[in-house]
Order: C-alpha cells, then structure tokens, then sequence
C-alpha cells in the first residue's frame, strides 16, 4: 500500500554531518491519490532527505491525463520552502515541475590566466592588529601555496574579461489517481529525462530506466546521485546509494532495492574544478522525486 507522507513529517527527518551539492526538489504529499486535490512542497535541500535548506522562486506546471498544461503559484513561500496545491480533476497521472527556476547568477573574472569567481567586497575588519605579550605586532602568517579561488569585485581590473554564469533549477514529481496513464512526451529542450518506466509504478527490487536529453539528443557519462527518504523511525538507516551514470546512449537505470521515498538528482554540465577554463555560461541542476512500494 502505497503511505501518505505529510508535510509535518519533513521537520523530523534526520540532518547529515555533512553538506552535498544543493538540489532542488518536488515533494507530494501522496503519490497515489483517492482525493480531488494534492498538496506537494518544494525547495532546495543539500541534506538530500527532502530537509528544506532554502527556497527558490518558482511557479509550477502542472501536466494533467489529457496533456493539459496548467499553471499553479504557491499558496504559501516560506523562507525555506513553498507550499502549493491543485486538483485532480479526473483519473491518471499529473506530472508537477517547477517553471522558470535559477539560481543567483555568478561572476567570473579572468585573472594572471585563472578564472576567479567575483564576491562583493567585505568591510573592513576593524579589531586591533593582534600583538605579542611585549606589545609587539604578531608576524602575519605565511601565504597560502594554493591558486585563489575568488576576487572581490572591487580588486577586478577595469580591463580584466569577465563571464557569468546561470544554473537552471529543475525539479519534478508525478501523483497518479486511480490506475496511471501515460505521462507528457519530452519537449526535446533542455535538460530532461525520457522516462522508460512509468514513475508512479515503482517496485522494490526493480529499476528506474529513463534516457537524459540534452535539447533532445542522448547525453552519456552524466552522473545522477540517488538518496532515500528517511523518518524518525529509520534515523540509522543508509541514505545516500551508490552515484549511477548514463552508459552511451544516455540511459540511466536506477535500482531500487527498497520501498521508500528517492530522491534523484543529477547536475549537467558538471562543474569543472580546472579554473584556467572558462566556466560554463548555462547549467542544469535535475531531480525527480518518486516513491517505490512493496
């Protein structure tokens, strides 16, 4: 039987020790529906349990049986996530996204050959120079070895190249009422998974197949991160499951040995760690949010 997760449940789930990538998220509050409306929440997590670290301004659309696209704005945005509601009019599955989401653009400038990212300039520390019992000045400490990594824009040459980049947010879920219908075709733009397995008919022991587009062409070699749904009744149980990759034709299957709620999440292109390139102008933070029954 498939269980109804409410959103009070989401403030008791466990915090991890330690911070991933944040990823936006779509959570119902029910995934198989007897009702004539659903409640879902949205936000960012980095814990990856659906714990809320902060919101993001979206609208939702919201793809009914019969491929009707309708809009839906939030009924309430908090600080740390958005409460929203819509009808099931009639049987079938209704996919939710979220809709012309981003995050806070960057500035990058191009400094002695490295690409540092822009901070607005920090006030000046005014606490006293620290000194030595003799009330001589302390020695400053040594320079790090390692390239910096950031400038602030007041340091930024008035000649100096710059680029900016943007990450688009991407999240979805699908809520089914009475038996699951087909769900939306791709729309062959931008970053999108072509589900193979229907979303609302997971099982323990079987596999999630999808194929990951790119503006509708297969994309290998990207790599999704896979967590599982916690409560206060499973606060010891593993979260985090092995990364997977799509093979080279851009398919992705995803094992789902236990029934549970999952979070999958995935960010294309992946950031790349060699600052002597150019950082890339548009990128793609993914997730889908499904829930797998005995």
């Amino acid at each position: 039987m498939r269980h109804l997760l409410t959103i009070s449940l989401l403030s008791v789930l466990p915090i991890l020790s330690h911070a991933h990538t944040a990823s936006p998220f779509v959570l119902p509050e029910v995934f198989d529906s007897k009702s004539d409306n659903v409640s879902f929440q949205s936000g960012i997590t980095i814990e990856k349990f659906f714990v809320p670290s902060r919101n993001f301004k979206t609208s939702y659309q919201i793809t009914t049986p019969n491929g009707r696209n309708q809009q839906v704005n939030a009924a309430a945005e908090l600080k740390t996530f958005n409460i929203a509601e819509f009808s099931l009019d009639g049987e079938g599955t209704y996919r939710i996204r979220t809709q012309n989401a981003t995050g806070n653009p960057s500035k990058y400038a191009l400094i002695d050959g490295r690409w540092l990212r822009v901070r607005p300039p920090r006030p000046m520390n005014n606490m006293p120079t620290p000194t030595t019992a003799n009330n001589e000045q302390k020695p400053a400490a040594p320079a790090t070895q390692q390239p910096p990594r950031f400038i602030t824009e007041d340091k930024v040459p008035a000649k100096a190249k710059t680029a900016q980049t943007i990450n688009h947010y991407i999240a979805e879920s699908f809520v089914t009422k009475g038996k699951p219908s087909p769900i939306p075709t791709v729309s062959n733009k931008g970053f999108e998974l072509k589900f193979i397995t229907h979303p609302n008919e997971l099982y323990a022991g079987e596999a999630l197949k999808a194929v990951v587009l790119m503006n509708g062409k297969p994309v290998p070699n990207v790599e999704f991160d896979i967590f599982k749904g916690a409560s206060n009744y499973t606060a010891n149980e593993r979260r985090e499951l092995p990364h997977v990759k799509t093979n080279t034709k851009g398919e992705l299957e995803v094992k789902l040995e236990q029934a549970g709620i999952y979070l999958i999440t995935g960010v294309y292109p992946e950031a790349n760690s060699d600052n002597t390139k150019q950082p890339i102008a548009e990128s793609y933070t993914y997730s889908v949010t499904v829930e797998v029954t005995e």
